[in-house]
């Protein structure tokens, strides 16, 4: 999808949350997250992806919280996530944040749930196979 934004001459912009974060702090700590955050608000659709693989600190997850509220009905945004929602407290630590940053990330969202295995596993095996084929 961001792709397709991209050729159709959106601007669009792909971040790691967990590298996001971590330029969120350092955006803080060096006293330019106000400049950062009016960057992002440039852009027509930002995807943030792997959000649940790494846990945020207390800092971070207030610097996602900031950041995804200050996008909220400004910029679109693709979430992609292996948890369930019941499970981003996991990630956010703070039961009162993770639930405000759901109800602003879900209040326009469409919400697509992929179910099977993963294709790189998938492309793995099928390599092996080739493989034991060509062997």
């Amino acid at each position: 999808m961001a792709l397709a934004a991209c050729r159709k001459g959106y601007k669009v912009r792909f971040y790691n949350a967990a590298g996001l974060v971590n330029e969120l702090i350092l955006a803080q700590e060096e006293h330019r997250l106000s400049k950062l955050l009016i960057t992002c608000l440039k852009h027509h659709l930002i995807v943030l992806d792997e959000l649940g693989f790494i846990p945020f600190s207390a800092t971070g997850a207030q610097l996602m919280f900031q950041f995804c509220s200050a996008l909220y009905e400004r910029v679109a945004m693709i979430v992609t996530t292996n948890l369930h929602f019941a499970n981003w407290i996991q990630v956010f630590g703070d039961e009162q944040l993770t639930a405000a940053l759901l109800d602003r990330l879900t209040h326009h969202a469409h919400i697509l749930e992929f179910v099977g295995e993963s294709y790189r596993f998938r492309e793995r095996v099928q390599r092996e196979g080739q493989e034991e084929v060509d062997a």
